[in-house]
């Protein structure tokens, strides 16, 4: 009897061993997970701090990025700034140079002038080349003031006024460019009580050359007021001997990009020294000379009328661009 109790107790003492050797373990590993846990918890911590730090950073980044991009923004504009500035002064300081150079001799050319009288002619001829063409496309659209009228008789009559639009654009220009000058003159000879000089000492005036070198420098800006104020061509259809004149016509022709460009290269033209020349109106009859205007559309010796006016660099001077003309063999007595 004894005997299996000690049996059963050594048994019971096992079991406990065991049970506490078990327990040991878990205690350990409990301990080890623990420490993972803590590992793991500064571990996040650490992450964490990392991550709002990394935010912080890449927020104090973008705002660098902002105020440089800010930055470089107005560094931009300011070199564009000091681009045109500079422009603005090697024109001037070119325009002075050719001003001295250039003072009563018109076939020296003031190659810093970027609108010297060769480029106008250049684009005086671009300007029938394109835009004129361009213009000529109105056809249909103004044939609902002329009744039964055939193509051929309205696109005579569009050339007409694109002509009129052009010689009455430059007389404007002309006569604007002029009395300018002479009203700036007069102020200013009569400011400094001096004796009456005639037009051209008046135009000679130091205050007047200036005045000339500032218009050319500016004459772009000017020309777009022109344009956009329309100062030019109010009294288009006045004293125009022409049966088919019309105003409407003209009004259609005025919001074209042709009127614009004719408006641009008239002042450039009206405000060169000496004043560049648009050829006068040739009466219909009259020989045509071949070596000053090239025929349209159909060949002959004889004016019919003028499509687009030759161009000279100055009254009776060089031929910059030669103008089109319709002509016939027709003899001349047949168009009086």
């Amino acid at each position: 009897m004894l005997k299996t109790r000690d049996s059963i107790i050594e048994q019971l003492n096992g079991s406990i061993l065991k049970l506490e050797s078990e327990i040991g373990k878990r205690d350990k590993r409990m301990q080890l997970l623990t420490k993972e846990k803590d590992s793991i918890k500064t571990k996040a911590l650490k992450l964490n701090e990392d991550c709002t730090t990394n935010k912080q950073d890449l927020e104090s980044t973008k705002h660098r990025l902002l105020h440089l991009q800010s930055n470089n923004f107005n560094l931009e504009k300011d070199i564009q700034v000091l681009r045109k500035e500079k422009d603005d002064l090697q024109t001037r300081l070119s325009s002075v140079a050719g001003e001295k150079l250039t003072k009563g001799n018109p076939s020296i050319t003031d190659l810093g002038d970027p609108n010297r009288p060769m480029k106008i002619g250049e684009k005086y001829g671009e300007l029938y080349d394109n835009e004129w063409t361009d213009a000529m496309e109105n056809v249909q659209n103004v044939k609902k003031y002329y009744g039964d009228l055939k193509d051929v008789e309205m696109e005579e009559i569009l050339i007409r006024h694109l002509h009129r639009l052009l010689k009455c654009c430059y007389k404007d220009c002309f006569e604007m460019a002029d009395e300018q000058l002479q009203k700036l003159g007069m102020m200013f000879a009569e400011t400094m009580s001096m004796s009456p000089m005639s037009k051209e000492e008046i135009a000679n005036l130091p205050v007047c050359r200036e005045a000339s070198i500032h218009r050319r420098a500016n004459s772009e800006a000017f020309a777009k007021y022109l344009y956009e104020e329309k100062i030019v061509c109010k009294n288009i259809l006045n004293d125009w001997d022409y049966h088919h004149k019309q105003e409407n016509v003209t009004q259609l022709l005025m919001e074209t990009t042709f009127f614009e460009k004719c408006v641009y290269l008239c002042w450039s033209m009206a405000i060169q020294e000496p004043v560049m020349y648009l050829d006068h109106d040739l009466k219909a009859g009259i020989p045509l000379d071949k070596n000053t205007y090239k025929e349209f559309v159909k060949s002959g010796d004889t004016v019919v009328y003028v499509v687009w006016p030759a161009l000279f660099l100055h009254r009776n001077g060089p031929l910059l661009y030669k103008g089109v003309a319709q002509a016939s063999w027709k003899k001349a007595e047949q168009f009086v």
